[in-house]
C-alpha cells in the first residue's frame, strides 16, 4: 500500500500549478509581437516609396526635401543610407523576439519570463512605426514645424524601450544564467540594445536637423538664421555626446558596457556633415570648424570608451563571456 504524505501531495499540486501557469502561452503577447513585426514591415514599405519619390503616394524623394532646405547641419547624401542599416538592425531584434515565443527558460517561455522584452517595448515600437509613417507624409509636404513635433515623439517612443530593455536585462540576468541561456544575454545586447540605441541616436540627430530646417524656414531662410540654428544643433550634439559618455562610463557603465552603436552612428553622421560642409563655399567657417571639432571629439571619446571597456573587462568589473 502506498502512502502519500501531505508534503508530497502539496509538491505535486505545486508542480501541476507551475506546469499549468508558467508554461502556458500568452496569446495577447504573441499577437502584440507579431503586430509589431507587421507594423515594421509596413513602415519599411512606406519608407521605400518615400525614398523613390515622386510617385502616386509622395510628391518628392525624402532626400530632396533635405537638399532643397540645406543647412550647415545637413549631412552629405550618402549619410542617409544609414537608415538601411538601422532598419536591418530593427529587423534583427524583432526576428529574435519572435524566436523567443517557442523557447523556454526554467520557469516559462522566454517572451514571458525573463521579462526583458516587456510588452511596453512593443507598444512603444508600434507607436513609433505609426509616427514614422506619419512623419514621411508631413515631411514630404514641407510642414517642418509639425514634422519636428512628430520626430520628437518618435525619439521619445524609442528612447523609452531602449531604457526599459537595459534595466530589465540587468534585473533578469540570473534567470538567463539559471536557465542556461547565456547566449540570449549576448543576443539582447547585440540586437536589442544596440539596435534601439542606433535608432534613437539617429532620431536625435534627425530631430536636430528638422529643428534647423524649421527654424530657418521661420526666418525665410536667412543665412544668419541658418548659421545660428546649425550652431545650436552642433551644441546639442556636443551636450548629448558628453552626457551619454558620462552615463555609459561613470553612472551606468555595467548596463551600457556593450551598447556601442550610438558612437558609430555619431561618427557616421558627423562625417557626413563634415563632408558636406567641406565642399561648400557659401557658408561661414564657424560651423565648418565646429563640425570638424565635434567629429574629432567624438572619435576621441569613442577610443577612450573602448579603452575603458577593455580595462574593465580584464578586471571583471563588467559582464564577461564567462560571467555575462
Amino acid at each position: 500500500m502506498i502512502n502519500f504524505s501531505a508534503s508530497s501531495v502539496e509538491n505535486v499540486a505545486i508542480e501541476e500549478l507551475h506546469s499549468n501557469t508558467y508554461f502556458k502561452h500568452s496569446w495577447w503577447r504573441i499577437l502584440l509581437i507579431l503586430l509589431t513585426f507587421i507594423s515594421f514591415i509596413i513602415t519599411c514599405i512606406f519608407n521605400s516609396f518615400a525614398a523613390s519619390g515622386p510617385n502616386h503616394i509622395f510628391t518628392q524623394c525624402t532626400d530632396s526635401v533635405s537638399d532643397n532646405n540645406l543647412t550647415e547641419f545637413t549631412p552629405a547624401g550618402w549619410t542617409f543610407s544609414i537608415w538601411g542599416i538601422i532598419y536591418f538592425w530593427q529587423a534583427g531584434w524583432l526576428i529574435y523576439a519572435i524566436t523567443r515565443i517557442l523557447r523556454r527558460s526554467n520557469t516559462s517561455y522566454l517572451y514571458i519570463v525573463p521579462n526583458t522584452l516587456h510588452f511596453i517595448v512593443f507598444v512603444f515600437f508600434i507607436i513609433n512605426m505609426i509616427l514614422n509613417i506619419g512623419w514621411l507624409f508631413i515631411w514630404d509636404r514641407g510642414h517642418f514645424g509639425w514634422s519636428l513635433l512628430v520626430m520628437f515623439f518618435m525619439l521619445i517612443t524609442i528612447l523609452v524601450p531602449t531604457i526599459i530593455t537595459h534595466i530589465l536585462l540587468q534585473q533578469n540576468q540570473p534567470i538567463y544564467i539559471d536557465s542556461n541561456r547565456k547566449l540570449d544575454i549576448c543576443l539582447v545586447r547585440i540586437l536589442v540594445h544596440n539596435g534601439l540605441a542606433a535608432y534613437s541616436t539617429w532620431l536625435y540627430l534627425a530631430t536636430l536637423l528638422n529643428l534647423t530646417i524649421w527654424f530657418s524656414q521661420l526666418y525665410n531662410r536667412d543665412s544668419q538664421s541658418i548659421t545660428n540654428a546649425s550652431t545650436a544643433a552642433f551644441t546639442f550634439v556636443l551636450v548629448g555626446m558628453i552626457g551619454y559618455f558620462i552615463c555609459e562610463n561613470v553612472i551606468f557603465y555595467c548596463s551600457l558596457a556593450y551598447t556601442f552603436s550610438s558612437w558609430l552612428v555619431l561618427i557616421c553622421a558627423l562625417s557626413g556633415v563634415q563632408s558636406n560642409n567641406y565642399i561648400r563655399n557659401d557658408i561661414p567657417e564657424r560651423n565648418k570648424f565646429y563640425a570638424c571639432a565635434l567629429l574629432i571629439i567624438c572619435c576621441i571619446l569613442f577610443i577612450v570608451r573602448l579603452g575603458l571597456l577593455v580595462m574593465r573587462y580584464m578586471k571583471r568589473r563588467i559582464p564577461t563571456i564567462q560571467d555575462p
